[in-house]
């Protein structure tokens, strides 16, 4: 299979909720809360196949170290700070408790509106197979246009709030609220009006 039918594959399958993926190796391509392809990438080693790299790392992990989801999403009621990203005057203000609790808000809003497709690229004995897949990757992202990179690097800013959508959501999770409302005013506060 070559980079064309790969990216084919990519951009044209449905995409596929964000748990519950094999612990296979390959391509894959991250969607947004609105359907679009933000970043393509790979499993780049042994100890990430999808379910890791992607569920481990790009929807629950931190944001500024090229987790694309977390990063994307640390917006608005979802956000905590980021040394690498926020003002100090964000960390002052902010509670870790309320932190930990928008963090989740930010999972499950992930894990609700968001998606991925993936190919799983056997190996067929090759010793360079990561290599292999990692020159794959760039490969397929040189098909893909600009709109389908925008998450490519750890320097890409966040999105601003689907305030729609992350209302619906506290709604199912009115736990989440208050903690999140607290996150909500320190970013527009802290970072959004820096």
């Amino acid at each position: 299979m070559d980079s064309i039918d790969i990216f084919r594959k990519l951009t044209s399958a449905d995409p596929k909720p964000l748990i519950g993926l094999p612990d296979s190796f390959g391509i894959y391509a991250l969607w947004d809360h609105e359907g679009k392809i933000r970043y393509i990438g790979c499993t780049p080693k042994a100890t990430e196949g999808f379910r890791v790299r992607v569920e481990n790392k790009h929807v629950t992990g931190s944001e500024g170290r090229s987790h694309k989801f977390s990063q994307a999403y640390c917006t608005g009621r979802m956000w905590r700070y980021c040394k690498k990203l926020d003002p100090e005057s964000a960390l002052r203000a902010q509670n870790s408790d309320d932190a930990k609790l928008a963090k989740k808000l930010r999972t499950l809003f992930i894990r609700k509106y968001c998606g991925i497709t993936f190919m799983e690229i056997p190996n067929n004995g090759s010793q360079n197979y990561f290599s292999y897949l990692t020159s794959l990757e760039s490969e397929v992202q040189n098909l893909a246009p600009t709109s389908m990179t925008e998450w490519e690097g750890i320097g890409f800013s966040p999105f601003a709030e689907p305030s729609e959508l992350v209302d619906q959501l506290i709604a199912e999770h009115p736990s989440l609220g208050p903690a999140a409302a607290r996150q909500g005013q320190i970013f527009n506060s802290c970072v959004a009006n820096a």
